[in-house]
């Protein structure tokens, strides 16, 4: 059976909410959050990237409570990343990293092509947070073309701007979907409402699943851009990683040949149950997925007219 992989980052957080509550040393990380969006629609699933030496005490415990394979796992650092994260209350964020101290977490814990050759032949589908590096998609390129996998590219918020719209392009020959919010599209495409926004993805031509906020989301394709409201929960409560979680969710819907109303719906039930409590999903059971797989039904019911 072909497995998926996400490629991120692992850390801890501090967060300081809109409303200027704080928490502090919460699990996460852009990595670990699309890995449990995919764990929590099937088990295979693994992370490809690296680790510290405190990922035993600090992030052990959950990775192996949910049965989640070492696969991958490059023990090449001390600590994990540790970042400081502040909401605006338009829904953005402001991040900066406590360890590693400054510019030097861009480069920490970076996950490069020639870690994901050695699990590229048994991938059906690999989700990368990364930065739109053209030189590192061009290696992906190759191994998507060698293995037949699949690509999702949610990139990195920092190279979310106009000034890297070319590189961008360049990385998005070699993914089969993409993934942005509504602030960092309005930045890169120098766009002022969300409209313009889906305008621009479509004369890219290359899938989009489009995150906007609390109002929820599109699958965006070249010909049309299929629109779902947010999933609300019984308790939300965090939204940290919800983008991460639901973008990983969606490019796995698409890979297991979902319609594009069904992949926009999947990634909002999972940033909903991902939002149920600080940091990731606890635990990702047969439980919580049968649950999920029945809210998606029930809203595909409701939005397909069938």
């Amino acid at each position: 059976m072909k497995n998926y992989a996400v490629t991120g980052s692992i850390m801890l957080n501090n967060i300081k909410y809109a409303d200027g509550s704080t928490k502090e040393g919460l699990l996460g990380g852009g990595g670990l959050y699309a890995l449990s969006g995919i764990r929590l629609w099937t088990d295979q699933c693994h992370f490809v990237g690296d680790i510290g030496e405190d990922f035993e005490t600090l992030v052990a415990p959950w990775w192996d409570g949910n049965h989640i394979p070492r696969t991958g796992l490059n023990l090449c650092h001390r600590h994990c990343v540790y970042n400081q994260v502040n909401y605006e209350p338009d829904g953005r964020f402001f991040e900066h990293s406590i360890y590693p101290e400054g510019s030097a977490h861009n480069m920490y814990m970076v996950t490069h092509p020639e870690q994901i050759e050695p699990v590229a032949g048994d991938l059906k589908g690999l989700s990368m947070v990364a930065s739109a590096n053209p030189v590192e998609f061009r290696k992906i390129g190759r191994m998507r073309e060698k293995y037949g996998f699949k690509v999702m590219f949610e990139i990195n918020t920092g190279n979310c701007k106009a000034e890297f719209l070319d590189d961008i392009l360049e990385c998005l020959q070699h993914v089969d979907i993409y993934s942005v919010n509504l602030p960092e599209a309005k930045d890169i495409f120098s766009q002022e409402t969300e409209e313009g926004c889906i305008a621009a993805m479509q004369k890219i031509g290359k899938p989009c699943f489009f995150r906007v906020g609390i109002k929820g989301s599109y699958m965006v394709m070249p010909d049309k851009a299929w629109f779902v409201p947010i999933v609300r929960g019984e308790h939300d409560i965090d939204p940290t990683g919800c983008g991460n979680s639901s973008t990983a969710a969606a490019f796995f819907a698409m890979c297991e040949g979902e319609d594009p109303l069904m992949c926009a719906i999947i990634g909002n039930v999972t940033s909903c149950l991902n939002a149920q409590q600080f940091g990731p999903m606890p635990v990702m059971d047969a439980a919580l997925r049968q649950k999920a797989r029945q809210m998606a039904e029930d809203l595909y019911r409701q939005y397909s007219g069938q």
